[in-house]
């Protein structure tokens, strides 16, 4: 499907944008130095890069609750540096396949990631440039009628929608994005989005990760 037009994205994120709460603004604007947090205490307890930790985030997050992301990440870790099996994860095969590579790989650790996840890992590790176009970026910048891009050129398209929006508004592109996420948790296009695990501990979450996400109910962490 045909994108709408450049002006007419800019506005729509906008909208979202400015219907959120001064509390969602917070939470938007703190949402990835947060998440930098939980990589960095990860790659620290599990004396693992955080880059690699990074992305093994991020290729574990496909239909998987936040507090279960981590959960996963930390065992993915701590089972590469401890020399043992690839653990289950509660996402798709290719992405646990790709989760576990990650973490001993030089250089980029996931040299065919796309532009979503490069840019999640670079939103996490402080780039404030950085907008992650995921599903739910696409849906508030087409107001609903499109959820998936297809392609490169079209990823960039939102994403220079989401960039001169945070110009006008004068805020950080990756603060910008962050903010309307949490916007649209709460509107009807995300009214799949949280299911009844999404607050729980999965089981055998290790003691460590819940102690760190235990603080963070707010901000969608």
């Amino acid at each position: 499907m045909k994108l709408p037009s450049h002006d007419d994205m800019v506005k729509a994120v906008l909208s979202y944008y400015d219907s959120a709460s001064p509390a969602q603004r917070a939470d938007g604007t703190a949402w990835y130095p947060l998440a930098g947090k939980v990589v960095e205490a990860i790659a620290a307890s599990t004396n693992t890069d955080a880059v690699k930790v990074a992305y093994a985030l991020a290729a574990l997050s496909p239909r998987n609750p936040w507090r279960w992301n981590v959960a996963d990440c930390y065992s993915y870790a701590a089972a590469r540096r401890a020399g043992l099996t690839m653990p289950k994860a509660t996402t798709f095969k290719r992405n646990q396949r790709a989760a576990w590579t990650a973490l001993v790989q030089d250089g980029q650790p996931w040299v065919t990631a796309a532009p979503k996840v490069n840019a999640f890992v670079a939103a996490i590790m402080g780039n404030p440039l950085s907008i992650v176009i995921d599903v739910w970026a696409v849906k508030a910048a087409t107001f609903g009628l499109i959820d998936y891009v297809g392609t490169d050129a079209k990823y960039s398209l939102i994403e220079r929608a989401y960039r001169d929006a945070a110009t006008i508004r004068g805020i950080m592109p990756r603060d910008m994005q962050a903010i309307v996420w949490l916007v649209v948790q709460t509107e009807g296009l995300a009214s799949s989005r949280t299911g009844r695990h999404d607050k729980a501990f999965k089981r055998g979450t290790h003691p460590m990760v819940v102690s760190l996400l235990s603080g963070q109910a707010n901000c969608g962490l």
